[in-house]
């Protein structure tokens, strides 16, 4: 699943190949997905919007690459299990894909969902509309989240509120660019219980989960996301994580405790039961 050091990543390979290319093909749902969302607009609106269009820059947000469509859309990519992959040669394309943009020099790019994933081509007005997206939130790695920002959502709270932190950071209210791909070693750094009540979480504790998660994030970005997933060339991120599958039962790297898997909110969660009170 895409993140925020995924989708910076992302953003940043597709503005330096992208910038100044024009669409000269638009193919569609080529392979029928049903979790592969392309927003209200129908197939052939949605054709219009890209065909013959130049692109902009491309930026992120939160889980999102953001690619200027001529003057008046946005190709909104990622949030989910997207591939997205950039091809200078016909043979290189993927035989199933939800999404392919041929250019006028010869280049494409191809989007193919696994699980789910979105592929939106918005207006600015229909962007702010996408809950999903949380654009205008404060994300991450940006001047706007702040520690005061982020307290700002704890503060919200009342006490006897019984949301978790696992909840708390990933749904409602969330952090942009933040899923359960990440937050798992967000919270092993933080020494926090991702069953936790966030109400329980004050100032001290609240500063160290703001730190971990900056931290780590940042990590991520510099190794070009993780090891489990690909950047725009299909190669794949540097980063492995401490608390995944993969070192489930494995000692803990800090007290040397079995690394627990535990099913919550439903997905699975890993994290050390001595560390991770």
């Amino acid at each position: 699943m895409i993140e925020l050091p995924e989708a910076m990543t992302i953003a940043k390979q597709m503005h330096a190949e992208l910038t100044g290319k024009r669409i000269v093909d638009v193919v569609r749902g080529a392979s029928p997905h049903k979790f592969a969302f392309y927003g209200p607009l129908s197939e052939e609106e949605y054709i219009r919007r890209l065909k013959g269009a130049l692109l902009g820059e491309t930026t992120w947000h939160g889980m999102h690459t953001l690619t200027t469509v001529g003057d008046d859309h946005i190709l909104a990519l990622g949030g989910g299990g997207e591939r997205i992959l950039y091809h200078r040669d016909e043979g290189s394309i993927p035989k199933k894909h939800q999404l392919l943009l041929r250019f006028a020099d010869g280049d494409a790019l191809t989007v193919s969902v696994s699980g789910w994933g979105s592929v939106f081509c918005l207006t600015n007005e229909e962007l702010l509309g996408q809950g999903h997206i949380r654009y205008g939130q404060p994300q991450p790695l940006s001047d706007a989240f702040t520690f005061e920002s982020f307290a700002q959502t704890f503060s919200a709270r009342a006490p006897e509120d019984k949301t978790s932190i696992k909840y708390h950071l990933i749904s409602e209210p969330g952090v942009a660019g933040v899923g359960n791909g990440y937050l798992q070693d967000i919270l092993f750094y933080a020494g926090i219980h991702p069953q936790r009540r966030v109400v329980e979480i004050k100032d001290r504790q609240q500063h160290k989960l703001y730190g971990a998660l900056i931290s780590t994030l940042q990590r991520a970005a510099e190794l070009g996301g993780r090891d489990t997933e690909r950047d725009l060339y299909n190669r794949p991120g540097g980063y492995a994580r401490l608390m995944d599958t993969r070192t489930a039962g494995q000692p803990c790297p800090k007290c040397g405790a079995e690394i627990v898997k535990i099913s919550y909110l439903g997905g699975a969660c890993y994290l050390c039961p001595e560390c991770q009170r």
